[in-house]
């Protein structure tokens, strides 16, 4: 019997924390912040606020160059939508994937931000954008991944 409890809250904790619609309002929240620290042009607070494996994968280097050539090639963030998501719940850990057709000043592109976990838990641990306007040269491959080379080596 008390098996049977405790497998039934079980599950019932797996579905509180893979409710999708949770998952999306509490993610809509930090890419509406994040999308905020952006326009502003501030690095460091953005840096703060992405989760434990951002930082431990990328020095704030490689966030300050990305961030300066997406400014430059893209501009200010006007409107954004969500166009899509997936949530989903493996191994003890919340994953929540969201897609954004962002308007910046000079084009259109597209955002994925990848968090982890759920509720005041959830963190940003990945943000890609995807426009033609920048496709990268050489000089700017170079200039992104300087700031990798004092990135600490994963374990």
């Amino acid at each position: 019997m008390i098996f049977r409890i405790f497998l039934g809250l079980a599950g019932a904790l797996m579905l509180a924390a893979c409710n999708p619609g949770a998952q999306i309002e509490d993610a809509k929240g930090l890419i509406k912040q994040f999308q905020a620290d952006y326009n502003r042009g501030d690095a460091e607070v953005l840096y703060d606020s992405v989760g434990a494996a951002w930082r431990k994968a990328s020095p704030p280097a490689q966030l300050v160059a990305q961030l300066g050539l997406i400014k430059a090639r893209l501009g200010q963030i006007e409107s954004t939508e969500q166009v899509g998501f997936n949530a989903g719940f493996n191994n003890g850990l919340t994953t929540t994937q969201v897609v954004m057709k962002t308007t910046f000043e000079k084009g259109v592109a597209e955002e994925v931000y990848l968090f982890h976990g759920s509720g005041e838990e959830m963190e940003v641990v990945g943000w890609t954008v995807n426009s033609p306007l920048l496709q990268l040269s050489p000089e700017d491959v170079s200039k992104l991944t300087e700031g990798a080379k004092s990135a600490p080596t994963p374990r």
